[in-house]
């Protein structure tokens, strides 16, 4: 029989089953429970299983930041080289497989699901604008607490001071890398310039749309080849 009652110590509820089923995944009493049709225990453990997710969703993040912050006291071209070493190859494989916009902005929706952001999408002529308030996990993170930020502007943080460390990777994965690869931005991001401000992911329906500024800010040219891989409207 599972259970979830308070924790004086913890100041939320917690599953406290017997120890024999301590180790069953929520999701699979979730189901479970539906299965059995027991619709108010199933949306209850639906609950618990989503602050499960995402405490250790936030934890995680919390983790990454305070290596990177501890890394740029080696130097702050240190996160970056970090930063590439790690995202350098999942960016060229993801950019190896032609992907329609759509897909990645699907892609992108799921990702940050995962992760437990709050956003929204609203379609344009030439774009698609994805508005985290906040994302999940960077976004989320500068509200909760303070972190280390770059004291420089350099082009892996948009040629801006004060950006997050751990933002940092979505400008070289989301942008440098993939201009590096294929001649243009996988998405825009517009980073909120306080931790209450929206992020703004911009997802160009072709790369001819995408404005000469976006290229600038990290040190780039527009420069693609005439029959770029990687993302396309599907036309």
């Amino acid at each position: 029989m599972n259970r979830l009652e308070a924790s004086g110590v913890l100041q939320r509820r917690i599953r406290k089953d017997d120890t024999s089923e301590l180790a069953i995944p929520t999701w699979d009493l979730v189901a479970g429970a539906i299965k059995s049709n027991a619709w108010e225990t199933a949306l209850d453990l639906l609950d618990y299983t989503r602050d499960e997710s995402r405490r250790n969703s936030d934890s995680l993040v919390s983790f990454v930041e305070m290596v990177l912050t501890h890394l740029a006291g080696f130097g702050e071209e240190e996160v970056a080289r970090i930063l590439m070493q790690r995202y350098s190859p999942r960016v060229a494989e993801s950019l190896s497989a032609a992907r329609t916009i759509e897909e990645a902005l699907q892609l992108g929706a799921e990702s940050q699901r995962g992760h437990h952001a709050d956003f929204a999408i609203r379609e344009e002529s030439d774009k698609y604008v994805v508005t985290f308030d906040p994302c999940g996990s960077g976004g989320r993170l500068r509200r909760t607490r303070s972190v280390g930020a770059t004291r420089k502007a350099y082009p892996w943080s948009w040629g801006k001071v004060g950006v997050p460390y751990y933002c940092c990777h979505c400008c070289i994965s989301r942008e440098i890398l993939p201009i590096e690869l294929v001649g243009y931005p996988s998405r825009v991001v517009l980073i909120g310039e306080r931790p209450e401000d929206p992020c703004v992911h911009l997802f160009y329906k072709r790369p001819e749309l995408i404005p000469m500024e976006y290229f600038e800010r990290v040190g780039k040219k527009r420069n693609w080849p005439a029959t770029a891989c990687g993302l396309s409207d599907g036309r």
